[in-house]
């Protein structure tokens, strides 16, 4: 099974991040945007994860540090990688220090399952759009003169152990674990 942990979003910051897709549509149509229903932070990506294990998972993942809620900000925009030709276009969010320590505590507990640790410092963002054929750095300026980022925060309350299914219509997100902070 393929896994990946996230937050949630709640319906107006959802709707913000629509907004904006709707915006860079208009910039760029003919790249893959991430359905609505499918927005979310990701706190670590898993991948191809034993299925018998999963229980245990979920039980170490109920034991992570209980940091408390916080704010999520919707901050701007973001293309990855940082440097190169664009592949992902994200909104950029600010949890603060819980959400680093959140996400760092996850990445440690999955570590016990021999998921590898991210070499890379964790960029926190919402993936709203993956270009099929990578754009031009130069494209940058376009989608930031288009889209306005309005500020909307999030409280964030728990996050979610999430399967993902890939199938010829894009990705289905299946939760499967909840745990409150």
């Amino acid at each position: 099974m393929r896994l990946f942990v996230a937050t949630e979003l709640d319906e107006p910051f959802r709707e913000r991040l629509v907004e904006l897709q709707d915006a860079l549509r208009r910039v760029e149509p003919d790249i893959s945007y991430t359905r609505p229903e499918n927005l979310h932070l990701t706190l670590k990506f898993i991948g191809d994860f034993e299925e018998a294990k999963a229980p245990e998972l979920c039980n170490s993942l109920n034991e992570v540090l209980k940091v408390g809620e916080f704010n999520m900000k919707l901050t701007g925009l973001d293309f990855l990688p940082e440097t190169g030709l664009i592949r992902i276009i994200g909104a950029s969010v600010d949890g603060g220090g819980k959400l680093q320590v959140l996400q760092r505590m996850i990445e440690v507990t999955c570590a016990r399952f021999g998921v590898p640790i991210e070499n890379r410092g964790y960029r926190p963002h919402i993936t709203l759009a993956r270009a099929r054929r990578p754009l031009p750095r130069s494209a940058k300026s376009r989608f930031l003169s288009s889209a306005s980022v309005t500020p909307v925060e999030s409280l964030v309350e728990s996050f979610v152990l999430m399967q993902s299914k890939l199938s010829n219509k894009g990705s289905e997100y299946t939760p499967l674990h909840h745990v409150d902070l």
